[in-house]
């Protein structure tokens, strides 16, 4: 006989607690009575048993069907009469909690039927199954009631005790199913309240948030980085770490927003610590999710960046102002260009003419001052590179003693004056202190002339520039006024900045490198003193102040020798230039000299020993055996040339150099351009050291 598509195996009725542990001991005897395999059976029992209970729970009149059905399957049917709000009620209650059990069956459904509830849970029987399904049922029908023997008492006994040990089974899986669910719980404890906790995680808050923002745990790095305690915070809402302003914005909200949108929301801003102080934040926002992906709250994970803020800005400031130096550099080097070729092109052009021999004698007078003017110009470009060299390395010294500054006040103008006359610009000078102060006066002359000078420039012809000296308190105060362009007020607090000037473009109307009121700033700095600048704008002419303090020195005269004469003295010049032996050799000739030139350190060793110089003039810098390796050369000959006056001659005029030549053995240094003065002063007065010779007795 075929199975009937639908055999129902057990009714229970959910009243007791007992019912359920009945209805799973039925679930399980019907499942070996249909042949499904063992796990899916304690599956279905697990589902049945706890579906009961969720259902139990909420109404007593639930009634289990425990029947096989086509497919074929063995089911277990819940029934509940409710009205249909009552149902869809009920069904909202129960449907989370049944959600999990679906990977116990192979089917659960919950559904509205009419007149109540339904919820079945299906498992699909193996294919061998079938056919003792088949011999079931066909013994169950050939069966006649009559003939089924009455249960007994130890029937019932039986029953029962079978059901002890299925509940027994049952409450020992469930003990074990909720140790391994404890001990799980536990270590996900452990590491949330390492999380929440750690006190190393000192530059980090971590907090838990409900969905609207209010605080629900708090850690340690939380309470160094905010300064509240738990018990003081938790219960508040976010939005007091945050600025009345960005609270204004709604940006608390925003940020909750963007999290539950985006799945994190990371920022950075301000955020207010206890006592309301500020500190810049870097903020991640994460949303928390049930397995229903239903929000459960926010973790909030807050590192102070200020320090790293800073670093950033004092970076992108130095940035900056690398950038602004390279600019400036770019802008010097293109000025030093057309700055040194300018004079350059005067004298080349001027030169060329005289050598065409097609000048009159006015015309090569003209010429001649136009050489020299240039040529003057370009030594103090140079001079002025030179000691912007040597006050970026520390390296420039002053030679401090008692000085009257009217004198050297008096030099400067006359060297400027030519330059004022020339211009059409009126000079006037008063001078209010005669005492006596300590100072460099080559130093205090240029910052003098650097002052005048400078004025003179920006002077247009018919204006005035003046100078005045006057003793004001503790102080000695130059200063020079001019009635010239002015200074803007943009560029006034850098006007005492190397490579600084107003106008850098190619068409500005002053040349100049933008060097010499940052030397004037240095010396006058050196001397103890300072300098300002003041000017109410373009048009309004600019005042120029320098400070010295004035100290107490005692005066003395300082001798002041015009140039001296060097008949009698045989001087040996060594210089691989041909045009600077010439020139030298001139000089010195000029003052009476008697004079020898040789063109490398080897030629002069040849002659040294027959010309018998007084003193030796050698560069240097030369190809083969520069200056060093003569002097040394020289000094072991022997005692008649170990004493031999030696001056050293270099276009290095870095103190540096002149250390090292002095210590190689030669007895004085002269930079290059040489000044006549200068040099023919220091070979008088090294030949005058040379002892004179012995008579014979």
């Amino acid at each position: 006989m075929k199975p009937k598509p639908s055999t129902t195996l057990a009714i229970v009725g959910l009243r007791v607690e007992q019912d359920l542990v009945s209805l799973r001991r039925r679930t399980r005897v019907a499942a070996d009575k249909v042949g499904l395999d063992r796990t899916p059976a304690r599956g279905l029992a697990a589902a049945a048993y706890e579906v009961g209970r969720q259902l139990s729970a909420h109404r007593r009149d639930v009634v289990a069907v425990i029947r096989r059905a086509d497919g074929p399957s063995l089911q277990v049917i819940f029934r509940i009469t409710a009205t249909a709000d009552e149902a869809a009620e009920l069904s909202a209650r129960i449907e989370a909690a049944m959600n999990p059990l679906g990977a116990l069956v192979d089917r659960l459904a919950l559904d509205a039927v009419e007149g109540g509830l339904s919820v079945c849970l299906m498992a699909l029987l193996p294919l061998g199954a079938v056919q003792r399904n088949g011999a079931i049922d066909e013994a169950e029908e050939t069966q006649s009631p009559a003939t089924k023997d009455p249960p007994t008492l130890q029937d019932h006994v039986r029953e029962l005790q079978a059901e002890l040990e299925e509940t027994n089974r049952g409450v020992v899986a469930l003990y074990a199913e909720l140790e391994g669910q404890t001990q799980r719980m536990r270590r996900a404890e452990d590491r949330v309240r390492m999380l929440l906790d750690l006190d190393g995680v000192e530059d980090y808050a971590i907090c838990m948030l409900t969905p609207g923002g209010d605080i629900e745990s708090w850690n340690a790095g939380a309470a160094r980085l905010f300064g509240y305690e738990a018990d003081e915070i938790i219960g508040r809402n976010v939005d007091c770490f945050y600025a009345p302003s960005d609270c204004e914005a709604d940006l608390p909200a925003e940020d909750l927003r963007a999290a539950r949108s985006a799945g994190r929301h990371e920022s950075e801003g301000i955020r207010i610590r206890r006592g309301g102080s500020a500190f810049d934040a870097h903020v991640l926002v994460t949303p928390v999710r049930d397995s229903r992906q239903a929000l459960r709250g926010f973790s909030l994970v807050v590192r102070d960046v200020t320090e790293r803020k800073r670093m950033e800005d004092d970076l992108r400031r130095r940035a900056e102002e690398l950038a602004a130096a390279n600019r400036a550099k770019e802008d010097f080097l293109a000025t030093l260009s057309h700055e040194l070729r300018t004079p350059l092109n005067a004298m080349l052009g001027w030169t060329r003419l005289l050598r065409m021999g097609k000048l009159d004698a006015e015309a090569q007078e003209r010429a001649l001052e136009t050489i020299e003017r240039n040529a003057h110009a370009q030594e103090q470009l140079i001079a002025d590179i030179l000691d912007v060299s040597r006050i970026v390395t520390g390296k420039l010294r002053l030679d401090l003693r008692p000085i009257d500054l009217p004198p050297i006040i008096d030099a400067a103008l006359d060297a400027v004056r030519p330059t004022a006359n020339a211009k059409g610009v009126q000079l006037r000078c008063a001078m209010h202190f005669t005492g006596t102060v300590l100072g460099d006066p080559d130093r205090l002359q240029q910052v003098v002339w650097n002052l005048l000078a400078n004025a003179i420039k920006f002077t247009p012809p018919g204006g005035q520039v003046a100078v005045a000296l006057a003793r004001v308190g503790p102080n000695l105060v130059i200063t020079v006024t001019d009635s010239g362009e002015g200074i803007g007020a943009r560029f006034l607090p850098f006007i005492f900045d190397r490579f600084m000037q107003a106008d850098a473009s190619v068409t500005r109307p002053h040349g100049g490198l933008g060097l010499g009121l940052s030397i004037v700033r240095h010396i006058i700095e050196l001397h103890g003193g300072k300098v300002h600048a003041w000017s109410e704008g373009p048009g309004h002419g600019s005042t120029f102040t320098v400070h010295l303090p004035v100290r107490a020195v005692q005066h003395a005269e300082v001798p002041h020798p015009g140039q001296p004469s060097l008949s009698g003295v045989k001087v040996l010049v060594v210089d691989d230039d041909a045009d600077a032996r010439q020139v030298v050799s001139a000089t010195l000739s000029g003052c009476g000299a008697e004079t020898m030139t040789v063109e490398s350190a080897r030629a002069a060793m040849q002659v040294l020993e027959e010309f018998q110089p007084d003193v030796l003039v050698s560069d240097i810098s030369m190809p083969g055996e520069d200056g060093y390796t003569l002097i040394r050369r020289v000094r072991a000959l022997g005692p008649a040339l170990n004493e031999l006056p030696a001056v050293a001659l270099s276009g290095f005029a870095h103190p540096e150099e002149q250390r090292r030549a002095l210590t190689a053995g030669y007895h004085s240094f002269v930079p290059k351009p040489v000044e006549v003065a200068e040099l023919t002063t220091v070979v008088r007065r090294l030949a005058d050291r040379r002892a004179p010779p012995t008579d014979p007795l």
